[in-house]
């Protein structure tokens, strides 16, 4: 079932890709400081993470010039994320992908969400990632969690907590300062 899951983020991934080729950055608290974006301007997305347990306990900061916040992208009412960078090594943070089936019922707090943290390369040897699968649709269900959206129209934050499938901790905010909506 682990594939079925790549398979729809996959396709989640080639419609974001094409919105936008700036440079993202994602940064760790043992990274040096972070410097702007090559996009220029304010940051579209800022993602804080804080994983507890595992090889990649930490926490860590990103941000993208490109928009990677969804409404309605994976289906109607949906919320989602896609956060991706390229050329990272297997201990770098390098992606955040989400959706959560529906943005009023999150709007109080759901545990309905598919969340994948990656390090590394996506698809590449050394890639890795932790992984909450608690949708209905979910068989088998992986790990558990909450998120909470807030969805201001032309924005939002959306607010997570949970423990992947690996046993490690997820905690954090992903504020989208712009979005793409793919339905009303």
């Amino acid at each position: 079932m682990r594939h079925s899951s790549r398979l729809s983020l996959s396709a989640l991934i080639l419609t974001l890709a094409a919105c936008g080729k700036g440079e993202p950055e994602a940064r760790s608290s043992a990274d040096a400081p972070a410097t702007e974006s090559s996009g220029g301007g304010s940051a579209a997305t800022t993602i804080h993470l804080v994983i507890g347990g595992g090889e990649h306990a930490g926490t860590y900061d990103a941000k993208s010039s490109d928009i990677t916040c969804t409404y309605g992208f994976a289906g109607p009412g949906s919320w989602g994320n896609q956060y991706s960078v390229t050329g990272k090594k297997p201990t770098e943070f390098s992606s955040l992908q989400l959706i959560v089936p529906d943005t009023k019922d999150a709007a109080d707090g759901t545990d309905q969400l598919l969340m994948t943290v990656g390090f590394g390369e996506l698809f590449k040897p050394g890639y890795s990632e932790h992984v909450i699968d608690s949708r209905k649709t979910a068989s088998p269900k992986k790990g558990k969690g909450t998120i909470t959206v807030d969805d201001r129209k032309t924005g939002g934050k959306v607010s997570f907590k949970g423990t992947a499938e690996d046993g490690a901790t997820l905690e954090g905010t992903i504020d989208c300062h712009q979005m793409m909506r793919g339905d009303g």
